[in-house]
């Protein structure tokens, strides 16, 4: 016989089933954003746009996503969980059938608008629920499972996208998501149980709080996107900044003086909700850069092809995947601290090791510093949630699920561009130490070109003839020089980030390690 919603939601398996859809949400909406940047160049031609031009499909979707994070808090106090989290996914559903079928490019960015509105509710509603189905003592370990989907998802995406860009159709990756929506709304609609407050939320949204911090953080999310493509001195760049700048004193202003806050801004009077997004920050801005920076490693300098990318990403999403859990029950019986410096210093060792890689990297040293760095972020993962969540009283969890996942994106939205930047200033720097090498060498300098212009161009085989034709010496040379350039810029790139995850430690040493937290 089967039990009704009020029998039910008391099962002990209930919470088990609420995490279950918890983390399908949050995977489905992760995947999405980095499952479509391998479609780009295929959309590029589809739509007949270049380069800048095709960035909007991810600044559009990123933008809106961060935005409509601020809402969902006001939202889940309002009407409670269960209502604002399926409209997150009829919204996620109607974006995702839209764009797969969407005949021009403007459309697609309205209708990738529409699917950022959904993607935007899924991953702190999820985080609510979790919440509020586990005790405070247990939330480690549901975090653990939970983010098993956050980390997975950005190693996947290239894999799954790269298979249907290469062997179905670019338009795969949106229709994709149209049958595990479904799943999950059908989930939802009968799992969840109907939760709208019976004491109405009497608190007035701050229309004028969110108006300004959503230009605030619009502004800052456009000039970390666009800023290496055109330019970090350009005009529109520079109009941005100030705006961001003057919209967020606007905003502390506006928030000083009203007596309705957009968010509880006394959590941050909290040592560990304070120092847990600092590492949030740290741990986001680090994982983004390497998943940003090492995908075009393998494929522009060692040359394999975007699905074989993926493949040597995917032994980082399966370390997650195994160490999240552990990671979460340790975190549960000892509290997060030591797990998240122990975390951070793993993922600094990964990045110092990166800092060695050239022509001659191999797939095991790819593999095994992917796997030391899964371990590390997954030793990380679940602790730094359970800091921040558990920092919070349970009536302040919707705002600190919100500012937790919008300090994310932000951080991660830092480490890309400044990953980005720091990869061309740190190659101009190796391209002036060649040079000089070269005037003090001028007769080694010599040798090499006379041996590329006898011995290679007109002695090597034809395949080497073919390839080099009809470049000079002189063209080799500064090719070569410039790969060599370029990968010294990557390994320092890496090494910085070592250094990054090494302050992430010492932040994590400030956590107060508090094992079991009453609310």
């Amino acid at each position: 016989m089967m039990p009704d919603k009020q029998k039910l939601s008391e099962h002990k398996l209930y919470k088990w089933l609420i995490l279950a859809i918890a983390v399908t949400a949050s995977f489905m909406a992760i995947l999405d954003i980095n499952i479509v940047i391998v479609a780009l160049p295929k959309m590029m031609s589809h739509f007949g746009v270049n380069v800048i031009t095709i960035d909007w499909i991810i600044i559009a979707y990123t933008i809106t996503y961060s935005i409509i994070i601020l809402l969902t808090s006001f939202a889940s106090k309002k009407y409670g969980l269960k209502i604002p989290f399926m409209a997150s996914i009829v919204f996620f559903l109607i974006g995702s059938a839209f764009c797969g079928f969407a005949p021009s490019y403007r459309i697609m960015i309205i209708f990738r608008i529409i699917q950022a509105v959904g993607g935007a509710g899924l991953i702190p509603i999820s985080v609510n629920m979790i919440a509020k189905y586990f005790k405070a003592e247990e939330r480690g370990t549901a975090m653990g499972v939970w983010t098993i989907g956050i980390m997975v998802a950005p190693a996947l995406g290239p894999i799954i996208g790269g298979y249907f860009v290469d062997y179905v159709d670019w338009r795969m990756i949106f229709y994709f998501n149209v049958p595990i929506g479904i799943v999950l709304f059908l989930s939802s609609l009968i799992l969840l149980e109907r939760d709208i407050p019976s004491k109405p939320f009497a608190k007035k949204f701050d229309f004028a709080g969110f108006i300004l911090i959503a230009v605030c953080l619009g502004t800052l999310l456009y000039v970390l996107n666009e800023g290496q493509t055109l330019e970090w001195d350009s005009g529109i760049i520079r109009l941005n900044e100030l705006i961001s700048g003057a919209s967020f004193l606007a905003f502390v202003v506006v928030e000083i003086f009203s007596k309705k806050h957009l968010m509880d801004y006394s959590l941050f009077k909290t040592r560990n909700f304070l120092t847990g997004n600092i590492v949030n920050m740290i741990r986001a801005g680090a994982i983004f850069s390497t998943l940003f920076l090492l995908p075009i490693f393998i494929e522009s300098t060692l040359n394999y092809n975007a699905m074989h990318a993926g493949f040597l990403m995917a032994p980082f999403a399966v370390a997650v995947a195994l160490a999240s859990p552990v990671a979460g029950k340790i975190s549960d019986k000892y509290g997060p601290k030591y797990l998240m410096f122990a975390g951070m210093i793993m993922f600094a060792l990964s990045n110092f090791s990166l800092g060695s890689i050239s022509l001659q990297t191999s797939i095991p040293f790819l593999i095994y510093n992917q796997v030391l760095r899964g371990i590390g972020v997954g030793l990380i993962n679940a602790p730094v949630m359970m800091t921040v969540i558990n920092s919070a009283k349970f009536e302040q969890i919707p705002d600190a699920s919100a500012l937790y996942n919008v300090l994310f994106q932000i951080g991660a939205s830092f480490g890309i561009a400044w990953s980005g930047e720091e990869l061309a200033v740190r190659q101009a720097y190796h391209l002036n130490q060649y040079s000089r090498d070269i005037n003090y060498n001028y007769y080694n300098f010599r040798h090499v070109i006379n041996f590329l212009n006898s011995d290679v161009i007109k002695n090597g085989g034809s395949f080497v003839r073919a390839v080099l034709y009809p470049s000079n010496s002189s063209k080799i040379f500064d090719y070569i020089i410039n790969e060599f350039s370029l990968i010294g810029a990557y390994g320092d790139v890496f090494a910085a980030l070592g250094y990054l995850c090494i302050a992430g430690g010492i932040a994590a040493l400030a956590v107060k390690n508090m094992k079991k937290i009453k609310k």
